[in-house]
């Protein structure tokens, strides 16, 4: 498998295994602070509502990762490719960076801190 799938299927990954920490910690806080009872969790409707919730926060991290990554090139803090290589180059001093990263790696594009 190439590199950048793999850093594509990475960057999935990573932001699957973070909803599902907050899908989890939304159910232990309701269950401890609103009283829910442990059955709910364990049924049909709940599995189902969580791998939708899961898919939703997929889905906007995938929307809102432009929405760091434009700013950043606008302030050259993300340099495009030149003709020579495919890498973007990313400053490690970008107040959002792993979000611009995280779009960087949704687009199956090369990425390297860049020397700043």
């Amino acid at each position: 498998m190439k590199l950048s799938i793999t850093d594509m299927l990475c960057a999935y990954l990573l932001t699957a295994s973070l909803a599902a920490v907050a899908i989890e910690v939304t159910a232990l806080l309701s269950s401890r602070v609103f009283g829910v009872s442990e059955d709910i969790f364990t049924s049909t409707i709940f599995r189902a509502a969580a791998v939708v919730a899961a898919g939703c926060i997929i889905m906007v991290t995938r929307r809102l990762a432009p929405a760091a990554f434009v700013p950043a090139m606008a302030q050259h803090y993300v340099d495009s490719p030149d003709g020579c290589s495919n890498t973007v180059a990313v400053s490690p001093v970008r107040p959002v960076r792993r979000l611009a990263v995280l779009h960087v790696r949704f687009n199956r594009d090369a990425f390297e801190l860049a020397e700043r």
